[in-house]
């Protein structure tokens, strides 16, 4: 699939503000649940609704500051940011949601309370997962429009993504909705039973899955962090673009990194016909570029360095002096040669994630 759509910056501060709205009203509505009914089910819930709002800041401030146009000081803009807050969000579900869910089924095993006021839990946790239901039908749409149209899984797409703030809302509302249920189970089995370890079964689960969520969100932001480049699938077929080109004879070497949600940088090697000139080459490098962004709108920045012969990867990356195709880069930032593209797609329109 050449484009599709994909979560832009609108949708993700739209989804971010919606998650932050409903886990306040949550938490202070499970909270008093808990305190009324004494269920440790509904202890743990509570405590990841209010990990939650941690988390939704950290990932409000990266969503804003990663917006901030390119300068000086970063010509690549500002897209990691994204990526730094939302590794701090991960950690706030590890230990705010996961931790203290599992402290508290500890705690009640070593001293059970009774659960009471089960009329009410049952209400509040009613509520719970219809709204949570419909805030992740929400915010998940805009992923499985974009997973159909390529496609793809919704785990594939997940494992792609290139964008963690919208990935971390998408799975802390299905945390919010398992939780819920697991809760609501729990204090089923614990009624009936007339024994409150279902219910701490329950806070034990919550905690297991908040545990889980956070690990892969966790990894996601580090692979992001450590500059995560695209499938080979996708490399591969970069490669073929590239090499279709009128003039361009090899690709000796090429790679794409992530920079930013939905923004990529390609770099590498190319080998032209021996007649060209320089005019003519920089013109298929243009010419590349082009097509590189017409299938993969996500593209912002291109480097192509004319070899004559295939080289050593350290040797190409550690000697390259670039005729390039940059997105947005400041011209005191271009390398040496850089011919500058003009006709950058623009932010209104938005491609797939190829990471």
């Amino acid at each position: 699939m050449n484009a599709s759509v994909i979560p832009d910056d609108r949708t993700t501060r739209r989804n971010v503000f919606l998650s932050l709205g409903v886990n306040g009203v949550e938490t202070l509505a499970l909270g008093s649940a808990a305190l009324m009914t004494g269920s440790v089910g509904l202890r743990a819930q509570t405590a990841a609704n209010a990990a939650d709002l941690a988390v939704v800041a950290f990932l409000l401030i990266g969503v804003l500051s990663s917006a901030r146009p390119p300068d000086d000081s970063h010509p690549l803009g500002y897209g990691r940011e994204r990526f730094f807050w939302s590794l701090f969000a991960a950690l706030g579900i590890f230990v705010g949601g996961a931790g203290l869910a599992l402290a508290g089924a500890v705690d009640s095993v070593v001293q059970p309370s009774p659960v009471d006021h089960y009329a009410i839990a049952y209400f509040v946790l009613a509520i719970t997962v219809a709204v949570d239901a419909f805030a992740l039908v929400v915010t998940l749409n805009p992923v499985r429009k974009e997973a159909a149209l390529r496609g793809i899984s919704l785990r594939t797409q997940a494992q792609r993504s290139t964008d963690p703030a919208a990935l971390t809302v998408v799975i802390g509302g299905a945390c919010a909705v398992l939780g819920a249920i697991a809760a609501a189970a729990g204090l089923v089995a614990s009624q009936l039973t007339g024994s409150a370890a279902p219910d701490t079964a329950a806070s034990a689960f919550i905690g297991l899955v908040l545990l889980v969520a956070s690990v892969v969100l966790l990894r996601v932001n580090r692979a992001l962090l450590s500059g995560r480049g695209v499938p080979v699938s996708v490399l591969r077929e970069m490669r073929r673009v590239v090499a279709a080109q009128p003039g361009i004879v090899a690709v000796p070497d090429l790679f794409a990194v992530v920079v930013g949600p939905s923004s990529l940088i390609v770099d590498g090697d190319v080998t032209f016909a021996d007649e060209l000139t320089v005019p003519d080459v920089e013109q298929a490098i243009i010419g590349a570029a082009n097509a590189l962004r017409a299938r993969w709108p996500s593209v912002d920045y291109v480097y192509l360095t004319p070899v004559p012969k295939a080289r050593s990867r350290r040797a190409a990356r550690a000697t390259r002096t670039r005729v390039a195709v940059a997105g947005h880069a400041p011209a005191t930032e271009q390398p040496l040669g850089a011919v500058p593209m003009t006709g950058r797609h623009d932010d209104s329109e938005h491609g797939e994630h190829t990471a």
